[in-house]
């Protein structure tokens, strides 16, 4: 599967986009690192992910976008990980996970309960 079933985050404008669309459903941000095999794992969990929901998955590359990665962290007052999921409904986070506890499973389950 390639990379297109994410919608990048790569500018700030990018991030108050998809704090926007949180808004109106919930959205799922992905922060993913492109040297590390713990984040390449994740990466295609989410990618099993974007095949079975509508929801819209943003992602970011922490090597290309520090600055994005940086102010979501700052914006949701979470710890910065990497790889990271979070489910935004409201434009706050309902749900966070890091490293190996990043599982398309559980991402679903916190989109089923976003959604209710």
């Amino acid at each position: 599967m390639s990379n297109d079933v994410f919608q990048p985050l790569i500018s700030a404008s990018d991030w108050q986009d998809a704090l926007a669309a949180s808004e109106s459903a919930p959205v799922v941000v992905f922060k993913h690192s492109s040297a590390c095999p713990t984040s390449a794992r994740a990466n295609g969990e989410m990618e099993d992910l974007a095949g079975e929901v509508d929801t819209p998955i943003y992602r970011v590359v922490v090597q290309d976008a520090r600055s994005v990665s940086d102010a979501i962290a700052d914006d949701l007052d979470l710890r910065h990980e990497t790889p990271q999921v979070i489910v935004l409904s409201d434009g706050a986070s309902t749900y966070d996970e890091s490293h190996y506890r990043v599982k398309a499973d559980d991402v679903r389950s916190a989109l089923n309960g976003a959604a209710e």
